[in-house]
C-alpha cells in the first residue's frame, strides 16, 4: 500500500527558516497596512519554487536582524544535531514505520538539513512516501541520513527505520477476531447481563463486524435491546455471534452471556439494602459529621426509598439539613433508618452517624489555620510561582482571612498580581502573611513562595514547545481523526503558534477537518507547528490519519 504526503511548501519553507522572527526595523513600521513579502510568499506558497524561495529568503533577512546570542557555524550545527528527531505517525515508531515520517528540515538555530534514505523505493527522503512491503515479504529496514548544514559546516546523523510489510486480509482479521470483546453496562458481566451491551462493527485493522443473537427476543442482534426472562422464570443462556470480515476472508468467534432473570420483589430489596449507603460530603465520616449528607431515593434496582431521622433537630429527614450542637455542649449521636420498598416487600436498614458539636472561636481559628492554603495555577507551586493565586478571605469554619504580601511589588496582598523579575535577574523569594481571624481569636500563618523570573525568548520557545499538543474531539485521537481538531494559536509562555497543514483539502490550517469519501482511502496529514517569540522560532509536527465517511 502507497501512502504518500504532500508538505505545502509554506510549511517547508518556514522550517527552512529556523530561528527566525525578529521586530522589524522602524522604517518598515510605516507600512503596516502593506502586506510584507513574506506574507505575500505564505499567501502563494503553495503554488511555486519562487514564492517557497521568498520565504526562505525573507526570514533569513529577519534572522540576520534577530537580537539573540550570535552562535558560531560550528555551535549552531552542534545544537542541531544534538535535538534532532523523527516525528512518527499514530501507534508507529522506529521500529515499526507503517505511514508518513516528519522529518525537519530546519534546526531552531538556523541551520539546514537534508535527508537521504538508503531505499527511496520503499521510504522517500523526505520520508513522506510510504511503500511498505507487499503482505508476505519481509519488513524492510531503512537508513535516513540527516545531514545538518551552516555556512561551511556540516555533521551527518543516521536514523535506522523498519517499514513494516502490509498485513493480507488473513492477518487483519486473525489480529482483529483476537482483541474482539464486548463492553458491558457497569456491574455486569458475561455471567450476569442485566441491561444494554456495545458490540464492536469495526476492528482496528479495518475490518467489518457484524453480530447475530441466538435468542433476539432476549438480546437484540445489535446488543442495544436486553429483555431479561420474568421473576421466576430463570436466567437465560444467549450465544452472540461475531461475523469479522476483510476482502474474501471471514471468520467468526462467538460469546456465550447469561441473562439474568427480573428480581422479585424480596430479591430488588435484598439486592438494594446490600448496596445502599450515605455519600457524606468530604472530609467527613460517618464519626465526624459536619456537613449535609447525601440519601439516594431509590436502590440501583428499582426500590423505593424513604428515610427517617432519629433526630430532626440534628439532622432532617432529607439529610439535607445538618445543625451542629453548641460549642461544650457535647456531640450528638443520630441513626438514619432507610425504609425499602418494592412492590408489597420491605426491609429496613440503619446507620448511625456522630454529629460533631461547633467550635470555639479559638478552636475555628486553629481548624481554620491548620487547612489553610494558597492556591496555585496549573503547573505553578511554592518553589514555582509564575501567574495568579488564589487566596482565600474565609476558612472553613468562618474565620476571616487577611493577607499581607513581603514584596507588594512582585506579588500583590490579594495575590491577583504577579510581576516576574525580568529574564536574568533572578528569582524572587516573598512571604505571605495570613491572620486568621474568629471572635477575639486569632492565627497567624506564613507562606514562603518563590517567583520564577521570565523565560527568555528561547526558553519561552522550547517549553511552549514541549508542552504543545493537538486536542481532539471526543472519541478521536491521532489514529482516527474524523472531526475537527482544535489548534493552540498561543503558547502558555507567550509564544505565537501558527499552524499549516500539508493537505489543506483534508484539514485546513485552522483545523477544519474534511473527510474522505465513503469507500475511499484514509488519508495521512501532517500538521506543523511554527512556535515564535521575539527574535526566535521554532516547529513542531504532528502526524494525524483522517479516516474516510461511512
Amino acid at each position: 500500500m502507497k501512502k504518500k504526503i504532500v508538505f505545502c511548501t509554506a510549511a517547508l519553507s518556514l522550517m527552512l527558516a529556523g530561528s527566525a522572527y525578529a521586530k522589524q526595523p522602524d522604517d518598515m513600521q510605516k507600512h503596516q497596512n502593506k502586506k510584507t513579502g513574506l506574507e505575500n510568499a505564505l499567501e502563494r506558497g503553495n503554488k511555486n519554487d519562487k514564492a517557497r524561495e521568498a520565504i526562505r529568503r525573507a526570514l533569513e533577512r529577519k534572522e540576520e536582524r534577530s537580537h539573540h546570542e550570535e552562535w558560531t557555524d560550528t555551535q549552531r550545527v552542534a545544537a542541531d544535531w544534538a535535538k534532532l528527531s523523527v516525528t512518527y505517525g499514530a501507534s508507529d515508531s522506529k521500529d515499526s514505520v507503517t505511514r508518513a515520517l516528519a522529518l525537519p528540515v530546519a534546526g531552531a538555530h538556523g541551520s539546514t538539513i537534508t535527508w537521504a534514505s538508503s531505499n527511496p523505493t520503499v521510504l522517500s527522503d523526505d520520508g513522506l512516501e510510504v511503500n511498505r512491503p507487499a503482505a508476505g515479504q519481509p519488513d524492510a529496514a531503512v537508513t535516513l541520513t540527516a545531514t545538518v548544514t551552516y555556512g561551511s559546516v556540516s555533521k551527518t546523523k543516521v536514523f535506522t527505520v523498519t517499514v513494516k510489510a502490509e498485513t493480507n486480509d488473513a492477518q487483519r482479521v486473525a489480529a482483529d477476531k483476537a482483541v474482539l470483546a464486548i463492553t458491558y453496562k457497569t456491574g455486569d458481566t458475561a455471567a450476569s447481563v442485566t441491561g444494554p451491551l456495545t458490540l464492536p462493527v469495526l476492528g482496528s485493522n479495518g475490518t467489518v463486524i457484524t453480530w447475530v443473537s441466538s435468542n433476539p427476543s432476549v438480546i437484540s442482534h445489535d446488543g442495544k435491546t436486553v429483555n431479561r426472562p420474568a421473576a421466576g422464570a430463570g436466567d437465560a443462556s444467549v450465544t452472540l455471534t461475531a461475523t469479522v470480515t476483510y476482502g474474501s476472508v471471514t471468520d467468526t468467534k462467538s460469546f456465550p452471556v447469561i441473562v439474568k432473570a427480573s428480581y422479585t420483589d424480596a430479591e430488588r430489596v435484598a439486592s438494594d439494602k446490600a448496596n445502599l449507603s450515605i455519600t457524606l460530603t468530604e472530609p467527613d465520616t460517618a464519626a465526624s459529621v459536619t456537613k449535609p449528607l447525601t440519601l439516594p431515593a431509590t436502590g440501583t434496582n428499582g426500590s423505593k426509598v424513604i428515610w427517617i431521622s432519629s433526630n430532626t433537630a440534628v439532622i432532617s429527614h432529607d439529610g439535607k439539613t445538618v445543625t451542629r450542637p453548641a460549642a461544650g455542649s457535647g456531640d450528638a449521636t443520630v441513626v438514619l433508618t432507610a425504609v425499602l420498598t418494592s412492590g408489597s416487600v420491605s426491609d429496613t436498614k440503619s446507620f448511625t452517624l456522630t454529629v460533631k458539636q461547633q467550635l470555639t472561636e479559638a478552636q475555628k481559628a486553629a481548624a481554620d489555620k491548620e487547612s489553610l492554603a494558597v492556591g496555585f495555577a496549573a503547573g505553578d507551586s511554592a518553589s514555582c510561582v509564575t501567574r495568579a493565586l488564589s487566596l482565600p478571605a474565609a476558612g472553613g469554619n468562618g474565620s476571616a482571612v487577611t493577607w499581607f504580601s513581603s514584596n507588594p511589588a512582585v506579588i500583590s496582598n490579594d495575590g491577583k498580581t504577579v510581576v516576574r523579575p525580568a529574564a536574568g535577574q533572578g528569582d524572587v523569594n516573598v512571604v505571605l502573611n495570613a491572620t486568621i481571624t474568629s471572635g477575639g481569636y486569632t492565627e497567624l500563618k506564613t507562606f514562603t513562595l518563590t517567583v520564577k523570573q521570565q523565560l527568555t525568548d528561547a526558553q519561552a520557545v522550547e517549553a511552549d514547545k514541549a508542552a504543545l499538543a493537538l486536542t481532539f474531539a471526543s472519541g478521536d485521537s491521532a489514529a482516527q481523526v474524523t472531526q475537527n481538531l482544535t489548534l493552540p494559536l498561543t503558547g502558555t509562555n507567550g509564544t505565537a503558534i501558527t499552524w499549516v497543514s500539508s493537505n489543506t483539502s483534508v484539514i485546513s490550517n485552522s483545523g477544519a477537518v474534511t473527510r474522505p469519501a465513503a469507500g475511499s482511502a484514509e488519508v495521512s496529514v501532517v500538521l506543523t507547528a511554527i512556535l515564535t517569540k521575539g527574535g526566535l522560532a521554532d516547529t513542531k509536527a504532528f502526524i494525524v490519519t483522517v479516516k474516510p465517511l461511512p
